[in-house]
């Protein structure tokens, strides 16, 4: 491999003009010698080492998105989104998947901070409630070393932070459920820690202004469709089943529709059914999903420009905040 000492010698000039003209520094050198060094170093097939100009300028123009899950829809739009907006500011991108574990968390950090990362789009692991002591040791360590982080799915003190408002949403599903003539209205809950508590209190709270209990028709999901389909044939299979059932995410929806499928309920007839997110898969299921949708393009812009902004200089923390709003498709009926 070509180095700047070769295109010196093929030139006839120092290593100190070649690396000026190769690096782009303002110092007066003619243009025709200016000429003949692009030209010897297109000839040669020189590539710069941008390691040792990353090292050289402190900067190495890499930046990490951690998410929980790669195989939930949510996660990949997202990922998509602030891939694009980072890739078109000059960033490079490693996508690091935790498969919900806060061990394989902390190792990423850990790798992610001998890599030398400019920056880190941090969604963190939550499966029980003390994950999030660990969470938020993982994002102190990066911001001790010089790493710009920004957090989105859950909040965290002095950190620059996406907050969507889940609890409005699943007030928005609940109230409509109630419109239609809902009554038994029962709820897929997530995990111990991040989904569950938000989602659940604007079920209850909604429910309770209607002058409904709610506890006895929540029941514990994983967030996989699997795990939505084992709670709602739990749900339905009771001498008093619900009439319309809320998932805290799409995929259990989709695993409630495949449930009631099976023991012969027919949707929306006979349940509604409501998830969380959205997906492309929500739409082209039959009937298609009524869901609650995040703002997933905005949440990825926001991310990503929270970050830049770090990264350009700025220290000061910013929380963005969004609401989420109710698509109304199919698989909603009155009662």
């Amino acid at each position: 491999m070509a180095t700047i000492y070769d295109i010196a010698e093929k030139v006839g000039v120092s290593v100190a003009t070649v690396s000026r003209v190769i690096n782009g520094v303002n110092h007066p050198i003619k243009g025709e010698t200016r000429q003949r060094i692009l030209e010897a170093a297109q000839e040669l097939n020189y590539r710069p080492n941008t390691i040792a100009k990353s090292l050289a300028q402190g900067r190495t123009h890499t930046v990490a998105l951690l998410i929980p899950s790669i195989t939930n829809n949510f996660y990949t739009q997202i990922s998509e989104i602030i891939e694009s907006k980072l890739d078109e500011e000059g960033y490079n991108i490693y996508l690091c998947n935790t498969k919900r574990s806060i061990e394989k968390e902390s190792r990423y950090v850990e790798n992610l901070i001998a890599r030398r990362v400019d920056g880190v789009i941090f969604s963190p692991t939550r499966v029980r409630p003390e994950d999030n002591e660990a969470n938020l040791d993982n994002i102190t360590e990066l911001s001790r070393n010089n790493i710009a982080v920004v957090t989105f799915g859950s909040r965290f003190p002095n950190v620059s932070q996406i907050y969507i408002n889940t609890y409005y949403g699943a007030c928005e599903a609940v109230r409509y459920l109630l419109k239609l003539g809902h009554r038994q209205i029962g709820f897929i809950d997530g995990l111990t820690a991040g989904t569950r508590r938000r989602r659940r209190k604007g079920y209850l709270d909604t429910l309770k202004e209607a002058g409904i209990e709610g506890e006895e028709l929540i029941i514990s999901g994983d967030l996989e469709m699997e795990g939505g389909y084992r709670c709602a044939l739990q749900l339905l299979q009771r001498n008093n089943p619900p009439t319309a059932v809320i998932a805290v995410n799409n995929l259990m929806a989709i695993g409630v529709i495949k449930a009631a499928k099976e023991i012969g309920i027919k949707i929306p007839e006979d349940l509604s059914v409501i998830g969380f997110d959205d997906s492309l898969l929500s739409q082209v299921i039959e009937p298609s999903l009524t869901v609650v949708k995040q703002p997933l393009v905005e949440i990825g812009n926001a991310a990503a420009r929270l970050l830049i902004r770090q990264l350009h200089g700025e220290t000061e923390a910013e929380t963005v905040e969004f609401n989420t709003r109710l698509v109304i498709r199919e698989s909603c009926r009155a009662r």
